[in-house]
């Protein structure tokens, strides 16, 4: 089996050897470099794995850029960072970007985007549930982080299922309680992550209702970003796209060694990254396509039929191209 750290070394050696012959995909003539890029990071995201090969500081330090790491339980903190300027860039799913463009924080813009999720993401329920369907939440409590993808996971799922948003009793929990709480059967379904959502099955043995890619809008992953940053060093998440577009085919194609590998570098068990990687749904591309703001144009607009944002926005307005 080829390590996973000498299949690394080979494509940045290649990545070096094409730029021998002019200017990288990435670069132009003129691009302006920061001296920090401060990335926020989340379990599950492939930022994770690209901060523990160390190949994207290697790729930033002909350009004197020094990387920092910060992780984040949620999307909604990340947000909130990315808006005060503590956090240049991160991966969210799609709830936190529609609220920060509805108020809570309007420096926030869109850069590129992930495939759309799979079943990456899953409604839960104990293994002795007497739920089998959406339908069958009624009068039940559901559990998600507030402003989190899993928020607007659940309504739509109501949603498609003409299930009422009144009809079922919302829990507001992070995630560590809500495992507490799902134990313990003080909720009776939560809308949960990779690698927590393995994490639970293989602890539990809860069985998942729906997972969200079975939703009948796709649900995609973003790289949002300041405003101010895009607009300054775009050169800089370019460079940091094309180095995580390159590490996640080689995680992709090789899984054992990325868990492995992972599980070393994250304290999360083996067994557990074993299971959530083959459902992660890795990748990164810009800008948006037409395809992928219909689809969070359609979150939107059910985020603010469900008053989970106090007005109508035009997901449009807040997308930047850093080609």
């Amino acid at each position: 089996m080829y390590p996973l750290h000498r299949l690394w070394r080979s494509l940045v050696a290649l990545a070096a050897l094409v730029a021998c012959f002019g200017l990288p995909t990435w670069a132009h003539a003129g691009d302006t470099w920061p001296a920090t890029i401060d990335i926020g990071i989340q379990k599950g995201d492939p930022l994770v794995a690209l901060r523990a090969s160390g190949e994207l500081e290697k790729a930033f330090a002909p350009y004197g850029v020094a990387v920092k790491w910060k992780e984040f339980v949620y999307g909604a903190p990340l947000v909130e960072a990315i808006n005060t300027g503590d956090v240049d860039v991160g991966a969210v799913g799609s709830t936190p970007p529609i609220l920060a463009q509805a108020g809570a924080a309007p420096g926030v813009v869109y850069v590129a985007f992930a495939p759309p999720l799979q079943k990456s993401y899953g409604l839960i329920v104990p293994a002795n549930s007497p739920v089998r369907r959406i339908e069958d939440l009624k009068g039940r409590k559901i559990a998600f982080a507030k402003g989190s993808q899993g928020h607007l996971f659940v309504l739509k799922a109501l949603a498609d299922a003409g299930v009422p948003a009144s009809a079922v009793q919302f829990v507001y929990l992070s995630y560590s309680d809500a495992r507490a709480a799902f134990e313990r059967g003080f909720i009776d379904a939560w809308a949960v992550p990779d690698p927590r959502y393995a994490d639970t099955e293989l602890a539990t043995g809860a069985r998942t209702i729906l997972s969200i890619g079975q939703l009948s809008v796709p649900q995609y992953g973003f790289y949002i970003g300041s405003r101010e940053f895009a607009r300054r060093y775009p050169a800089a998440l370019r460079l940091l796209f094309d180095v995580l577009d390159r590490q996640t085919a080689l995680e992709l194609a090789h899984p054992a060694q990325t868990a492995e590998f992972l599980s070393q570098n994250t304290g999360v068990r083996l067994e557990i990254w074993s299971r959530a990687l083959p459902r992660l749904e890795w990748g990164v591309h810009y800008p948006l396509t037409d395809e992928v703001i219909r689809a969070q144009q359609d979150s939107a607009d059910l985020a603010y039929r469900e008053r989970v944002i106090p007005r109508r926005i035009d997901v449009r307005e807040i997308i930047v191209d850093i080609r």
